[in-house]
């Protein structure tokens, strides 16, 4: 059970890592690439890379990461007081709350709404200037908690020891 505890832990904590690295290329260069164009290609290059992510590979490691920590969390409470129980709980809460919640609730709606728009017109290109400053900052925030998560999945890995010997 330790083994099978360690290495479910250790594939959320590279799938955090992974989504954190996503994450964190947006709020680095490719929205400040963006805001370099006009507003009409800005809009139609986020419509093209929103549905480039929208295909199995990123969702599966999106919600894959957030289904074992969700699973994770449990364990974390069933097994509470055991060496890195804390860390798991928080990281993997964190997760759930962050990153998961963070775009589900904020980044795919206003997603949703960039699909609608009509980038050649006064609202879209409206739209575009409130899009990149709301999408913007809340990126910024699920890349903090991502990286944070992937270090308490980490913290959590260092407390419960190797568990295949050596």
């Amino acid at each position: 059970m330790q083994q099978l505890l360690f290495v479910v832990t250790l594939l959320a904590a590279l799938g955090v890592a992974i989504l954190a690295g996503s994450f964190f290329s947006f709020s680095a260069f490719l929205m400040r690439a963006l805001q370099g164009l006009s507003a009409e290609r800005g809009i139609v290059a986020m419509q093209a890379i929103t549905a480039a992510i929208r295909k199995p590979l990123f969702l599966t490691v999106f919600f894959g990461t957030t289904a074992l920590c969700a699973v994770l969390a449990g364990i974390a409470l069933l097994r509470w007081g055991a060496p890195g129980s804390c860390y798991l709980l928080a990281g993997t809460l964190l997760v759930l709350a962050g990153p998961f919640a963070i775009t589900m609730m904020q980044n795919v709606p206003l997603n949703t709404q960039l699909a609608a728009a009509t980038p050649d017109t006064k609202d879209g290109r409206d739209f575009w200037k409130r899009f990149q400053a709301s999408w913007g900052m809340w990126n910024h925030l699920r890349t903090a908690t991502a990286l944070l998560a992937c270090v308490l999945l980490i913290l959590a890995l260092a407390e419960m020891g190797n568990p295949f010997g050596g």
